[in-house]
């Protein structure tokens, strides 16, 4: 009778879900068309302004197993309006910034909210669509992910053009609003999560700091270099929290996530390629805005329809190739996607200064639409990989999955664009510079995403 309940009103449920996923990427992909913008009038360099991506990032790693978990104790009611309500009141604050310590600050109270929405989604949705709609339900929820990476560049080209930066944060509030008033509405119908799981805190800790550690480590490369104490210190308490992390989850009476799904094949598999597939992408993705602006000098409105390709592919492929894995599974469309990403990559590779716009939109083309045919079977792999028990904090690790390529992707990706850029200094003109260090980091994307193909091939059919 209850499963009934549930799927009579899966597209309710969906509805808040869809919500609070548009919004969140809508918020990064607005942001991304921002930053040239945001770095000028702050007068901060790509590195610091970068630390208004990586911050929001470093905050999701830390926290989406911890809520994932948490929500497994409380349930989606109390998920969403904590995530609804700590995103509004992150907006305000953005809104409200006066330097780039301020506006970090306000997107470290977002990416809390935004966790929490993050952690649950998916498998929110696993819970409400029965197993035969899975891909249809995971699909059309990264149809919402890609509809608020469509949404923003074109919004925030928009805004730009007649108004302060600020103003980007402001079409969070109505969303976020809604949301909220549709969670009140929508999920007191849901039956109440009863669980005597105990919230395994310690582990959680400490697979965050490592998680924190590691990445916030890494992005203190381009700064500092490799050899500076404060970078080893950041690996060592990485290290060490995360050989803690193993210590708790090989006890039952501690374990946050457990070692049998671990030892999963279709599950690990699954995970080691999503981090691949997001590392090599999110390197290149932050560095075209700055690309199109101070190299093609595109104004932020046409940076913005040049944004909107990638999304808009993943809006129109994502649900097909979640509808196709229902039917012919996911081993040859994730290896398919990865492959067609890497291609994509290398072609990027190929720009200059002087680059047709015809080829740089050929080159987009062909990223989004691997990364589409990726996405939805992959996840909706690592979704099955696991008993009903174990959605909401799988929801959580997929979560993690996602925000760990990025923030690495990034960090790595902005140390290699700074090293080089001293490297080529001597060409001394600064486009020569700029196209020669972001040819370097597009080369070490092309082998992370080659690198993934494996772990789409091994899997179980």
């Amino acid at each position: 009778m209850i499963e009934n309940v549930i799927q009579q009103n899966r597209y309710k449920f969906f509805a808040v879900g869809a919500i609070g996923t548009f919004m969140g990427t809508l918020n990064g992909s607005i942001l991304n068309v921002a930053l040239p913008t945001i770095a000028d009038d702050l007068h901060c360099t790509v590195n610091v302004v970068a630390w208004v991506v990586l911050s929001y990032t470093l905050t999701l790693v830390s926290l989406l197993l911890i809520f994932g978990a948490w929500t497994e104790r409380r349930g989606y009611d109390f998920a969403y309006k904590f995530g609804f309500s700590f995103f509004i009141v992150g907006s305000l604050l953005c809104i409200l910034s006066w330097s780039i310590y301020s506006l970090i600050f306000g997107r470290v109270i977002q990416a809390i909210g935004a966790a929490m929405l993050q952690a649950v989604g998916t498998g929110m949705v696993t819970e409400v669509f029965p197993e035969r709609e899975r891909g249809k339900g995971i699909g059309m929820m990264v149809m919402m992910v890609s509809a608020g990476l469509m949404t923003g560049p074109p919004l925030g080209g928009f805004l730009l053009q007649f108004f302060p930066w600020q103003s980007i944060f402001i079409i969070n509030l109505p969303i976020g609003l809604l949301g909220m008033v549709l969670t009140f509405r929508y999920f007191k119908l849901l039956p109440a999560r009863v669980t005597r799981r105990k919230m395994r805190l310690a582990g959680g800790v400490a697979i965050s700091l490592a998680l924190f550690s590691g990445t916030f480590g890494l992005s203190l490369v381009s700064n500092y270099g490799l050899t500076d104490p404060r970078v080893w210190g950041m690996a060592v308490v990485s290290l060490v929290s995360l050989l803690a992390f193993v210590k708790f989850e090989s006890s039952p009476d501690t374990a946050l996530i457990g070692l049998d799904m671990l030892k999963n094949r279709q599950f690990i598999t699954a995970l080691v390629a999503a981090v691949l597939m997001f590392i090599s992408m999110s390197g290149v993705m932050i560095l075209i805005p700055f690309y199109l602006e101070r190299i093609k000098d595109f104004e932020p409105r046409t940076v913005g329809l040049y944004l909107i390709i990638f999304p808009l592919l993943m809006f129109v492929l994502a649900p097909l190739a979640g509808r196709l894995s229902d039917k012919i599974g996911f081993r040859l469309l994730t290896s398919l996607g990865m492959a067609t990403l890497a291609c994509g990559l290398y072609l990027l590779s190929h720009i200059g200064a002087d680059t047709a716009n015809s080829y740089l939109i050929l080159c987009i083309v062909v990223m989004g639409s691997g990364t589409a045919i990726f996405n939805t079977p992959n996840s909706s792999a690592m979704m099955g990989a696991v008993n009903e028990h174990q959605r909401a904090i799988t929801s959580g690790i997929l979560s993690t999955s996602r925000n760990i390529g990025m923030s690495t992707g990034i960090a790595l990706g902005t140390a290699l664009f700074a090293y080089f850029q001293i490297r080529y200094a001597d060409l001394g003109n600064d486009s020569l510079i700029f196209v020669a260090s972001y040819h370097q980091v597009i080369y070490a994307a092309v082998a992370i995403a080659v690198l993934g193909i494996p772990f789409c091939l091994i899997r179980k059919r």
